[in-house]
Protein backbone atom coordinates (compact mmCIF):
# COMPACT_ATOMS: atom_id res chain seq x y z
CA UNK A 1 0.00 0.00 0.00
CA UNK A 2 1.67 3.40 -0.69
CA UNK A 3 2.16 5.77 2.42
CA UNK A 4 -0.32 8.16 2.21
CA UNK A 5 2.57 11.44 2.09
CA UNK A 6 2.70 9.35 -1.21
CA UNK A 7 -0.68 10.35 -2.11
CA UNK A 8 -0.65 13.47 -0.79
CA UNK A 9 2.40 14.97 -2.95
CA UNK A 10 0.99 13.12 -6.02
CA UNK A 11 -2.11 15.11 -5.68
CA UNK A 12 -0.38 18.15 -4.95
CA UNK A 13 1.57 18.27 -7.87
CA UNK A 14 -2.01 17.19 -9.92
CA UNK A 15 -3.78 20.55 -8.44
CA UNK A 16 -0.62 22.45 -9.16
CA UNK A 17 -0.37 21.63 -12.85
CA UNK A 18 -4.09 21.89 -12.96
CA UNK A 19 -4.71 25.43 -10.73
CA UNK A 20 -5.78 28.62 -12.47
CA UNK A 21 -2.81 31.59 -11.83
CA UNK A 22 -4.68 34.00 -9.89
CA UNK A 23 -5.44 30.62 -7.52
CA UNK A 24 -1.68 29.06 -7.26
CA UNK A 25 -0.31 30.86 -4.52
CA UNK A 26 -3.53 29.75 -2.38
CA UNK A 27 -2.38 26.60 -3.20
CA UNK A 28 1.10 26.84 -2.78
CA UNK A 29 0.15 28.43 0.82
CA UNK A 30 -2.44 25.36 1.72
CA UNK A 31 0.15 22.73 0.36
CA UNK A 32 2.90 24.35 2.61
CA UNK A 33 0.75 23.76 5.78
CA UNK A 34 0.68 19.83 5.29
CA UNK A 35 2.14 18.20 8.60
CA UNK A 36 4.92 16.93 6.33
CA UNK A 37 6.87 19.93 5.53
CA UNK A 38 9.39 17.68 3.34
CA UNK A 39 7.24 16.83 1.19
CA UNK A 40 5.24 19.57 0.61
CA UNK A 41 8.44 21.47 0.41
CA UNK A 42 9.09 18.65 -2.60
CA UNK A 43 5.98 19.40 -4.16
CA UNK A 44 6.26 22.56 -4.35
CA UNK A 45 9.84 22.90 -5.28
CA UNK A 46 8.79 20.08 -8.30
CA UNK A 47 5.69 23.03 -9.35
CA UNK A 48 7.85 25.90 -8.95
CA UNK A 49 10.15 23.98 -11.75
CA UNK A 50 7.60 23.10 -14.20
CA UNK A 51 6.61 26.32 -14.07
CA UNK A 52 9.62 28.16 -14.24
CA UNK A 53 10.86 26.27 -17.20
CA UNK A 54 7.71 26.92 -18.91
CA UNK A 55 7.53 31.15 -17.66
CA UNK A 56 11.31 32.04 -17.97
CA UNK A 57 11.39 33.32 -21.37
CA UNK A 58 7.96 35.14 -20.75
CA UNK A 59 7.75 39.42 -20.62
CA UNK A 60 9.16 40.77 -17.34
CA UNK A 61 5.26 41.58 -16.11
CA UNK A 62 3.90 37.84 -16.22
CA UNK A 63 7.24 36.57 -14.65
CA UNK A 64 7.11 39.11 -11.83
CA UNK A 65 3.68 38.66 -11.55
CA UNK A 66 3.99 34.50 -11.10
CA UNK A 67 7.02 35.08 -8.88
CA UNK A 68 5.75 37.37 -6.91
CA UNK A 69 2.70 35.62 -6.02
CA UNK A 70 4.44 32.54 -5.25
CA UNK A 71 6.86 34.60 -3.14
CA UNK A 72 3.98 36.16 -0.84
CA UNK A 73 2.87 32.59 -1.41
CA UNK A 74 6.15 31.30 0.85
CA UNK A 75 4.95 33.30 3.93
CA UNK A 76 7.22 35.78 5.83
CA UNK A 77 9.23 33.42 6.93
CA UNK A 78 9.78 30.61 3.82
CA UNK A 79 12.01 27.70 4.09
CA UNK A 80 15.45 29.18 2.14
CA UNK A 81 15.44 26.47 -0.08
CA UNK A 82 12.17 27.26 -1.75
CA UNK A 83 13.23 30.96 -1.76
CA UNK A 84 16.77 30.48 -3.21
CA UNK A 85 15.07 28.33 -6.12
CA UNK A 86 13.09 31.36 -6.69
CA UNK A 87 15.52 33.38 -7.21
CA UNK A 88 17.43 30.84 -9.37
CA UNK A 89 14.57 30.73 -11.54
CA UNK A 90 14.47 34.60 -11.59
CA UNK A 91 18.18 35.12 -12.30
CA UNK A 92 17.34 32.36 -15.45
CA UNK A 93 14.54 34.64 -16.55
CA UNK A 94 17.17 37.96 -16.17
CA UNK A 95 19.73 35.93 -18.73
CA UNK A 96 16.92 34.44 -20.99
CA UNK A 97 15.28 38.01 -21.94
CA UNK A 98 18.00 40.16 -21.32
CA UNK A 99 22.05 40.41 -21.91
CA UNK A 100 22.71 41.22 -18.26
CA UNK A 101 24.57 38.84 -16.21
CA UNK A 102 27.62 39.00 -13.52
CA UNK A 103 30.58 36.94 -13.55
CA UNK A 104 30.66 36.80 -9.52
CA UNK A 105 26.81 35.53 -9.48
CA UNK A 106 27.66 32.55 -12.02
CA UNK A 107 31.12 31.84 -10.00
CA UNK A 108 29.01 31.87 -6.96
CA UNK A 109 26.08 30.04 -8.49
CA UNK A 110 24.78 26.42 -6.26
CA UNK A 111 25.62 23.61 -8.82
CA UNK A 112 21.63 23.40 -9.64
CA UNK A 113 21.49 26.91 -11.15
CA UNK A 114 25.12 26.21 -13.32
CA UNK A 115 23.84 23.28 -14.84
CA UNK A 116 20.25 24.62 -15.85
CA UNK A 117 22.18 27.73 -17.31
CA UNK A 118 23.95 25.07 -19.98
CA UNK A 119 20.36 23.05 -20.33
CA UNK A 120 18.05 26.61 -21.18
CA UNK A 121 18.26 28.21 -24.63
CA UNK A 122 18.41 31.51 -24.95
CA UNK A 123 20.95 32.15 -22.34
CA UNK A 124 24.02 34.66 -23.23
CA UNK A 125 27.06 32.90 -25.29
CA UNK A 126 29.22 35.17 -22.80
CA UNK A 127 27.80 33.53 -20.01
CA UNK A 128 27.82 30.30 -21.27
CA UNK A 129 31.43 30.93 -22.28
CA UNK A 130 32.10 32.39 -18.86
CA UNK A 131 30.71 28.66 -17.52
CA UNK A 132 32.78 26.75 -20.21
CA UNK A 133 35.78 28.67 -18.11
CA UNK A 134 34.97 29.11 -14.72
CA UNK A 135 32.00 26.41 -13.54
CA UNK A 136 32.12 24.53 -10.99
CA UNK A 137 32.31 21.10 -12.13
CA UNK A 138 33.57 19.14 -15.28
CA UNK A 139 29.72 18.75 -15.87
CA UNK A 140 28.85 22.32 -16.49
CA UNK A 141 32.24 23.25 -17.80
CA UNK A 142 31.61 20.65 -20.60
CA UNK A 143 27.45 21.16 -21.29
CA UNK A 144 28.46 25.09 -21.46
CA UNK A 145 31.30 24.33 -24.26
CA UNK A 146 28.94 22.75 -25.71
CA UNK A 147 26.35 24.87 -25.84
CA UNK A 148 28.34 27.69 -26.99
CA UNK A 149 29.74 25.88 -29.83
CA UNK A 150 26.09 24.83 -30.90
CA UNK A 151 23.99 28.18 -29.75
CA UNK A 152 21.83 26.89 -27.44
Amino acid sequence: MEPPEHARYAEYLRALADVPPAEEPALIRRILTDPDPQMAGAAVIRHMDRRGEALHASPSATWHEWADGVREALGPTPHPFLLTRLHEWTYIHTLTTSDTWDPAHLATASDWLQRRLTQTPGIPTAALAHLAEHGRTRRVRGAAGRGRLTGT
